[in-house]
């Protein structure tokens, strides 16, 4: 199992999110933060079950949505670790987040 590292940019997209939810209700936000951990969780357990970028031809750049919310987890497959690079909204602009890919 390759270990998991959250580039700063996608750390506080997170927080944002929580932040925004927190604002909202307490209690969603705390669902969110559960559901986007487990989301992880998978990630580093079985990246080989998530699904290609739309629209990036690359095969090393990954996502997987958090269940329940209009958020997924954009991921890099490295020779040594899998890389998060975003928590994207459904709603923002595509491929916004590739200036974070490291190669």
């Amino acid at each position: 199992m390759k270990p998991l590292n959250i580039v700063d940019a996608a750390e506080a997209e997170f927080s944002d999110a929580v932040a925004w939810y927190r604002d909202r209700d307490p209690r969603v936000a705390a669902r969110f933060a559960a559901e986007a951990r487990e989301t992880l969780r998978r990630i580093e357990s079985f990246p080989q079950i998530t699904g290609r970028v739309p629209g990036i031809s690359r095969r090393d750049i990954r996502r997987m949505p958090i269940q329940k919310f209009p958020y997924y987890v954009v991921f890099v497959i490295l020779a040594d670790r899998l890389e998060v690079v975003a928590f994207a909204h459904y709603k923002r602009r595509p491929h916004y987040f590739m200036n974070r890919v490291r190669t």
